[in-house]
């Protein structure tokens, strides 16, 4: 049977593929939430827990430890700086932070109906340091239909996963690097009521938690930071 499925799946066009498994991640949501009811309080900082986003179809686990992630693919450099913390506020060493993008045309590496099979780009995780930090260098996102902007991130703690999520661009830098002719398609339309995932919610409380801090540093390039705290 999973041989029989993999075939149809290599022959299904994007697409469709996303728009017959999609419903099934929003089921998913906030099952998180429902089992640890603590996810829900704010941390001993009055900061919120982190909250969950489904990994959605792309995710593989790559075994790829590197900060760098890009391998040579064509964007606006982008540099992400994680702090994992626990509800005490305290760093958290040894945190493996493990994420993964689209590229500029919205396409992800290593599946075949993205036409990029055994590709690795835009891949990869790094473990955090005493300060529970770690950092990436990648591209900025480009963006895909249904979905708002947004980069893929898990979060595993002692060899158990303790967060799947999304982090999310600030509007005005988004339309900024989307001027540029490295991202073809432009401006991404989906509101955050319109996307495909956070649709679900009333408000978009979910999207503004998940909200990534973005800055520029002296020659202009990128830094987006976020603080993710673990129940």
């Amino acid at each position: 049977m999973r041989d029989i499925y993999h075939s149809q799946f290599l022959k299904m066009d994007r697409n469709k593929f996303l728009s017959l498994i999609g419903l099934s991640f929003l089921a998913t949501a906030f099952s998180p939430l429902r089992k640890n009811p603590e996810s829900s309080l704010p941390t001993a900082c009055g900061d919120p827990i982190t909250p969950p986003v489904p990994e959605g179809p792309f995710y593989k686990d790559e075994h790829l430890n590197r900060i760098d992630i890009t391998e040579g693919k064509p964007g606006t450099p982008i540099q992400y700086v994680f702090k994992v913390e626990d509800k005490n506020c305290r760093p958290i060493k040894g945190a493996i932070v493990d994420i993964w993008q689209c590229d500029s045309h919205g396409q992800y590496s290593d599946f075949a109906v993205e036409n990029s099979a055994s590709q690795k780009w835009l891949r990869g995780f790094q473990q955090t340091n005493e300060m529970g930090e770690c950092k990436f260098s990648s591209i900025f996102p480009g963006w895909y239909d249904n979905r708002i902007t947004h980069l893929h991130a898990k979060v595993n703690i002692n060899n158990q996963n303790m967060l799947t999520t999304n982090f999310f661009f600030p509007k005005e830098i988004e339309q900024e690097v989307y001027s540029s002719s490295l991202y073809p398609k432009g401006p991404n339309p989906v509101s955050v009521l319109q996307d495909l995932e956070l649709r679900v919610d009333k408000d978009t409380k979910r999207h503004d938690t998940l909200l990534m801090k973005v800055s520029k540093d002296k020659k202009g390039n990128l830094i987006a930071s976020y603080t993710i705290s673990i129940a």
